[in-house]
């Protein structure tokens, strides 16, 4: 069972209404809101690009992964690096500080 705000849990959505997403972006830091909480990760918004993404459950944080604690930040912005964009397939990003460059 996981947690959202209000109704948006991207992961109901059919994966054609999460938009397009350029392959230019793997390898850069992007801003992200938290929309949605998971055992299998959490989904955000790429809030310049207004495309969904999925951070898988061992890239949202450095330490230990609880769907309480990371529930207490949906809605926050913060920052993400994308790690892959594939055709037909969800955007995958990591939260976690120790992988994202710094600015």
């Amino acid at each position: 069972m996981g947690t959202v705000v209000g109704d948006r849990d991207i992961h109901d959505l059919p994966l054609s209404q999460w938009g397009q997403m350029s392959a230019d972006l793997v390898g850069r830091v992007v801003e992200v809101r938290i929309l949605c909480v998971h055992a299998f990760g959490v989904g955000v918004e790429l809030t310049a690009q207004g495309v969904y993404g999925h951070v898988n459950s061992p890239r949202v944080t450095d330490g230990r992964f609880t769907i309480e604690e990371t529930a207490k930040r949906i809605g926050e912005v913060k920052k993400a690096l994308v790690l892959a964009v594939d055709p037909g397939r969800q955007p995958t990003l990591t939260l976690r500080p120790s992988e994202i460059p710094a600015s």
